[in-house]
């Protein structure tokens, strides 16, 4: 069974925690003992009109004016905010943040594989699906790859050529980041926009994919995404964890006012949205300079996905340890 504290144990707690923020600031206080500050709060002040109303023990009351006032100024006192540091940002905040909030992430992947995985098999037993699926992309260009012996590297070739690499780079990385930002924007349509976005990424890379097995061409249309597709695809997967999360805070505010926990959740979702933009300008590159290349070691499909490999292994790392590798000096 499972004990809930009284009243008094929950005064004594809130107590607790007013005289620790009021003696060593609230930024000592860690994130779950500040929303249970808040909570507490909320709950002294709903006794405190309660006992008001029935004519409760003055000394009581007095207890709780008090208690109450002095919580106030910490809840909803006037501060001043910390300046942004983009070092520790990057170097803690948004790995911890992941980590913290990877069940979003996680719902984000599985919907765009579960998707995939049905465009895929459609498009690789009946190809007429793929012009339907792919949207405003046109299935032609990727037919006449798949209908080729050209490498992997030939099928950017062209438009890097044309465009410069670092044009073409760039053109990547916008056409990225937009699609990442409005996966996480969208969140505020209680997600619903959010898996809208990633339905829709689902159908393309579903298709896309499905053409090459319909030609009997799969691993080298593996090839052509995976040096770049292997951290890009999942930073798109943690801008729409992003949305999903702030969707969810909306309709599940649990104890917290609907607005508190909207807030709450869009802070630690910035945080991750932010994260995803040097991962797009990273995979922009790749794609950009290296995913073009039909001569040299990347001509072969092995080499691309050692490439993609690494780079995934080395966004993995960041993510989930980067927080202790880059800050471990300043510890010491």
């Amino acid at each position: 069974m499972i004990s809930i504290p009284s009243q008094s144990q929950q005064w004594e707690r809130l107590t607790e925690l007013v005289n620790r923020a009021q003696r060593r600031g609230l930024g000592k206080l860690q994130a779950e003992e500040l929303d249970e500050l808040g909570m507490l709060y909320r709950q002294a002040t709903a006794a405190l009109a309660r006992a008001n109303s029935q004519g409760r023990d003055a000394e009581m009351i007095e207890y709780l004016n008090q208690l109450v006032g002095r919580a106030h100024g910490l809840v909803y006192g006037r501060r001043s905010r910390p300046p942004v540091r983009l070092g520790h940002l990057f170097a803690a905040e948004i790995p911890q943040t992941f980590r913290e909030n990877w069940r979003y992430v996680a719902v984000a992947a599985g919907i765009t594989v579960a998707v995939a995985a049905l465009a895929y098999l459609l498009v690789s037993i009946d190809y007429r699906w793929s012009a339907r699926l792919l949207g405003p992309c046109s299935p032609e260009a990727i037919e006449d790859f798949a209908t080729s012996d050209q490498p992997a590297g030939e099928y950017f070739a062209d438009a890097a050529q044309m465009l410069g690499g670092a044009n073409f780079s760039a053109i990547l990385m916008s056409n990225n980041i937009q699609v990442a930002l409005k996966a996480f924007a969208l969140g505020v349509t209680l997600g619903l926009g959010t898996l809208y976005v990633l339905i829709m990424n689902g159908l393309m890379l579903g298709a896309f994919l499905g053409i090459g097995a319909h030609y009997g061409r799969l691993p080298d249309l593996l090839a052509v995404v995976s040096p770049h597709g292997a951290i890009e695809i999942p930073a798109i997967f943690i801008a729409a964890g992003a949305g999903l999360m702030m969707g969810y805070a909306l309709i599940n505010p649990g104890d917290r006012f609907r607005g508190d926990a909207f807030r709450i959740a869009a802070v630690k979702a910035v945080k991750l949205a932010v994260g995803t933009v040097p991962i797009f300008v990273v995979a922009a590159l790749i794609e950009g300079l290296l995913s073009p290349q039909r001569a040299g070691p990347l001509a072969l499909n092995e080499a691309r996905f050692l490439l993609g490999a690494l780079a995934f292994a080395a966004l993995a790392l960041y993510l989930g340890y980067g927080d202790r590798i880059l800050t471990r000096k300043r510890r010491s």
